[in-house]
Formats: C-alpha cells, structure tokens, sequence
C-alpha cells in the first residue's frame, strides 16, 4: 500500500541547487516538501532529490509558496541533515566565485562547504563565548607609512587596502591580529587565509594571546575531516556573535 503524500501547509515548494558540474545545469530546479519534511527542509540543508531517474545531492536555497515551473513538481527524496550549513555569506561567496572563474557553483561548493559527518552534528554545538577586546591602539602601526591610517580606516568600518611587509624583528602575526581587532570593532567579521599550517599555527597563538582561546576558531585540513568539520559548524553558529563589534575572534585558514 503506498501512503498518499501530503504537501507542508507552509511554503510547500522547496527551490534547490543540485549538485551537478555540468554548466547548463548549474540553476535552481523546485520541488514539492512534504509535510514530514517541513520541519527541517529549510533553507541552507542538504537534501537529495530525484534528478532524470537518479538520486543527487542538493542544498535547498529557499522555501517558497509558488513556482514558475510549468509541469508537475517532483518531491524532495529525502533531508539528509537538518544544518543548516550553506550559509547566506558562504552562499554569496560561492556565487561569486563560480562567475568570476566561469566554474558551476557545485564545483565551488564541494570546496566551501566541509563533507557531513553525521556523529559530530549530533553533538551539542554551542556558540564561543567571545572575549571583550576593544580596538587596538595604533602605535604598532605607525611606524609604517599610513599605518595609522589604515587602522582607523578598518576601525571606522571603512574600505581599506593594503599591502604590507612586517619590519625586521616583528612578529607580522601580532599586526595582523590588531587588523582583525581593528576590523572587528568596526563592526564587522574576520576571515583570515594564510597559505600553510605552520602561518595557521601562528596567527592561532597571537590571536589567543589577544582574544583568549573562546575567542579563536581555526578552520584547516590538518585538524582532520571531524574536527574540521566540528569547528566549521561552531563558527557558523558563532555567527551572530562575530558581527557585534565588542567581540574578538578569529576564523584562519585554508578550509
């Protein structure tokens, strides 16, 4: 006996990105969610949905009440995980980045967004507890030309470029880590990229010796793919708190 499926009474039409490199299809596609899935088909989640006869990955981007789609919508097969983990940020980032290298956004996506490891999403994650740091003072920086400028500048919020050699006997990562400060308490977040381990180990101690150990999240592929993961999801519900501008914190290499 096959159970009739009942469609969710809100929103009832889920807008996907399937996971597919080929470029013409690299769009949205929409699908009906059940009432049982409801709950948890929102957006940001992975999914799977049947695409041509076969089951694909996908993450949902939006819930909606209608669709533009002329024939009859398929269902969602099923919610692989009630995360949310394709952020609106990682979202656009990926968008971005898809069209600046004419790449799909399923391609860009495998890379922005760490593998499921269903043990660690079944942890409690609780959101850092952020250290109180306020904005660093500028005498560091002013023995480089415009450096107090470009301090104020990431202060008051404002666009700033810069590029920049440490002076001999300096610690670059504790410059960098007064930017971040810096950046932070103009209201903004920080996302720190340097090129290996050992810069990630670095920058991790100076930011700990700043901010305090709640204050840091390193996201790198030596930490191992659980780990990797794990911190990956306490930054994303840490987000809320890395926007205010009375928190320090750090998120710093290759993911």
């Amino acid at each position: 006996m096959t159970t009739q499926r009942q469609a969710a009474e809100h929103e009832p039409v889920a807008r996907v990105l399937p996971m597919l490199t080929v470029p013409h299809l690299d769009r949205e596609f929409d699908y009906l969610v059940s009432a049982e899935q409801s709950d948890d088909a929102q957006p940001g989640v992975r999914v799977r949905v049947r695409f041509h006869g076969r089951l694909v990955d996908a993450f949902v981007l939006e819930r909606r009440y209608d669709t533009d789609h002329d024939g009859k919508l398929g269902w969602l097969d099923r919610v692989v995980s009630p995360e949310p983990v394709l952020t609106p940020e990682v979202r656009r980032l990926v968008d971005a980045v898809a069209a600046r290298y004419a790449g799909t956004r399923a391609d860009v996506l495998r890379l922005a967004v760490p593998p499921r490891h269903a043990k660690v999403e079944r942890e409690t994650i609780t959101a850092s507890t952020l250290s109180d740091v306020a904005a660093p003072a500028p005498a560091s920086w002013a023995e480089y030309t415009r450096g107090t400028q470009f301090l104020t500048a990431l202060t008051e919020g404002r666009a700033a470029r810069a590029v920049w050699q440490a002076l001999p006997g300096e610690r670059w990562t504790d410059r960098l880590v007064e930017a971040a400060a810096a950046t932070l308490s103009g209201g903004r977040s920080v996302l720190a990229v340097v090129p290996d381990q050992r810069d990630v180990d670095a920058v991790w101690h100076s930011a700990v010796q700043r901010c305090g150990e709640d204050g840091v999240v390193a996201l790198s592929a030596g930490l191992g793919p659980s780990a990797r993961y794990r911190r990956w999801l306490t930054a994303a519900v840490s987000r809320e708190l890395l926007e205010r501008p009375d928190n320090c914190a750090r998120r710093s290499g290759p993911v």
